[in-house]
């Protein structure tokens, strides 16, 4: 009996006559711009009479997009598993998955550090009962073994290895590894956004400033200056060190072709009183304030063209407006820095 075993719980299983069969095993993924989700193509060609597919019972069938041989039999009545059975020794399959797990983030293959820097894992840690591990096959190696791995273009990668000695060839945005008469593998691979440099020197920049953040995403990097540093209260003019704090930023950026979206938020208190007749309701104050911000970019050298101005009042709160504290945190200025 041969067993195999794929990352996020898949187990590969063919009955064979012991030390007879190759098994030549091939996967493709496919990540997408996230960094985390994947679309990937799997197959197994060997002379074994059947095959069987084990799946943790977080997967299921609906994520395969496409299954080859047509014919099988699918068993959600396994013991903690479920089987996908082929009445053959060769198969394909195209899945769709995320190697982030939200319900249990510690299940996750892809982490994310202080630096932005990404890191996919292939191997969970835990071994199976028979002390494999990884992507496994038994009782005999695999006698080919070959992954890839295609990155879009805002994602660069930096470093990768393995636990077991094989042929790393990258070409463009494909990164792939061959190899002969292999068992128990294991990938690390780590990887960054296009924009990362802009991310540390943003996060250097603002180190000693209590009211910024910075926030990167796989395609793009958010900042986010609270009000307090920008403007008085229920004004739209920015102050002097206000003016500063836009400058310096902007010195970060203003030598490239990123896009810049500034967004201004409020609270959900409605204006009142004389400031009523300048700004009727809080959508015109986050107006008035994302386009200020907008001037003093252009001011600090960046091209008007790559700027944007966008207002959304109160409507997208970061947290509730419950308290005067969680109003504080949603009164803010975001700059979205994109990649053209």
């Amino acid at each position: 009996m041969k067993r195999g075993k794929l990352p996020a719980g898949v187990l590969l299983l063919c009955l064979a006559l012991p030390g007879r069969a190759a098994v030549n095993y091939e996967t493709i993924t496919f990540l997408a711009a996230d960094g985390h989700r994947f679309t990937k193509y799997t197959t197994t060609r060997s002379d074994e009479a059947t095959y069987s597919v084990f799946f943790d019972r977080s997967e299921r069938l609906e994520d395969y997009l496409y299954i080859n041989p047509n014919e099988y039999e699918f068993d959600a009545n396994n013991n903690g598993t479920n089987v996908l059975r082929f009445n053959q020794g060769s198969y394909g399959l195209l899945s769709q998955g995320d190697y982030v797990n939200v319900q249990q983030p510690e299940k996750s293959l892809v982490t994310v550090d202080s630096t932005g820097t990404y890191t996919l894992t292939t191997w969970d840690g835990n071994k199976q009962p028979n002390g494999h591990y990884g992507f496994w096959n038994t009782p005999d190696n695999f006698t080919t073994f070959a992954a890839a791995w295609v990155f879009p273009e805002n994602l660069h990668v930096l470093e990768y290895h393995s636990n077991r000695r094989g042929e790393w060839v990258q070409r463009g945005n494909t990164l792939a590894f061959f190899g002969r008469q292999l068992n128990d593998l294991t990938f690390e691979i780590r990887y960054r956004p296009a924009a990362q440099p802009t991310y540390s020197a943003l996060r250097r920049e603002i180190q000693n400033m209590e009211a910024v953040e910075v926030e990167q995403a796989s395609n793009s990097i958010t900042v986010i200056l609270k009000n307090e540093i920008l403007f008085s209260s229920g004004s739209a003019t920015l102050s002097d060190a206000g003016q500063q704090v836009i400058y310096n930023l902007a010195q970060n950026f203003a030598d490239g072709d990123d896009n810049i979206i500034v967004e201004g938020h409020t609270d959900n208190i409605p204006i009142t009183g004389s400031l009523a007749e300048i700004y009727p309701t809080n959508w015109e104050l986050s107006a008035k304030r994302a386009l200020n911000v907008v001037h003093a970019l252009s001011s600090a050298g960046i091209e008007p063209t790559r700027l944007q101005a966008r207002a959304f009042g109160p409507f997208q709160p970061r947290v509730d407006n419950y308290s005067e504290e969680n109003r504080r945190i949603n009164r803010r200025i975001e700059l979205i820095i994109q990649p053209d």
